[in-house]
């Protein structure tokens, strides 16, 4: 008996992505009217932005998308009392049935907001910081895990696979606001750990893990003691103190490599933080050695 090989088709392909950045915009910011050759998806994940596009001219709410289409001119902008975290994300597809986001916010249930938060973690995995400034030219990472690339497109396919199955018109009634599970804190630290010389904040966080920012900050403090800033400067401060004195690196060259943005900034945080210079701190420790 001979098996018949059937082929699987695309219902929605994304083809390439153009950038997958995570912003808290600063009150009274805008964007002037752009347009580019590629989808944008613009997702509110705290506070409120106002679009204006081709299709649609309102706000933009906590939990709400919008898809801009292919060539759409459109612009973005919050009001002086409003500091909005909103994610874009760039693609190329050319499946019409997308042009159905561009009319009208979406509310996102829970499995929506799931998926676009999983492929935020591996768009990480994926592509090179910085994830919160406007780049025409995103780089990827020269170590990129094994299949992350063919993920990070299939979690965005079925993202956009499932808010095609779902959309309907009356969407918004009780999806918008489907009841979120407590994040397992453990989950969150190791994301801490794994990413924290990256720009980490609060606001990510809840939504990449489903929370409120009140709850993770309590639940990660007293799992670990420390706040956000004060467990990531920890780890920063370990690790320069591991190669500072088992490395041949430069202070220069160590300040780059855990993201600071000077040897100067460095040089006041190490010793904010231990009462010496760096220079004046390895001096007084190779001694022990």
């Amino acid at each position: 008996m001979e098996f018949v090989l059937k082929e699987l088709k695309d219902a929605v392909s994304v083809k390439r992505i153009a950038n997958v950045h995570f912003f808290e915009f600063e009150k009274d910011f805008y964007t002037e009217n752009d347009r580019h050759p590629f989808c944008e998806l613009v997702f509110v994940s705290r506070g409120e932005l106002e679009v204006r596009s081709e299709d649609y001219s309102g706000k933009l709410s906590k939990n709400e998308m919008i898809l801009h289409r292919a060539g759409e001119m459109h612009s973005l902008s919050c009001r002086r009392d409003n500091s909005p975290t909103v994610i874009v994300l760039g693609f190329e597809s050319d499946a019409k049935e997308l042009s159905l986001f561009s009319r009208a916010p979406v509310p996102l249930g829970e499995n929506a907001v799931r998926l676009l938060a999983e492929t935020i973690k591996v768009a990480r995995q994926v592509f090179a910081p910085p994830y919160d400034k406007p780049t025409f030219n995103m780089k990827k990472r020269k170590d990129i895990p094994f299949g992350a690339e063919q993920l990070l497109r299939l979690l965005l396919e079925e993202l956009l696979i499932l808010l095609v199955r779902d959309y309907t018109p009356t969407l918004s009634q009780g999806s918008a606001h489907a009841r979120r599970q407590a994040p397992a804190i453990r989950e969150i630290i190791t994301y801490v750990d794994e990413n924290f010389l990256e720009r980490i904040t609060i606001s990510e966080l809840a939504f990449l893990f489903k929370t409120n920012r009140a709850t993770l900050c309590r639940e990660f403090k007293q799992e670990t003691g420390m706040t956000l800033v004060t467990y990531i400067n920890e780890k920063k401060l370990a690790l320069a103190k591991e190669r500072i004195l088992h490395s041949d690196e430069t202070f220069t060259s160590i300040a780059a490599s855990l993201r600071f943005e000077s040897i100067h900034y460095f040089t006041r945080f190490f010793k904010s933080h231990t009462g010496f210079t760096p220079k004046e701190w390895k001096k007084a420790n190779e001694n022990k050695n």
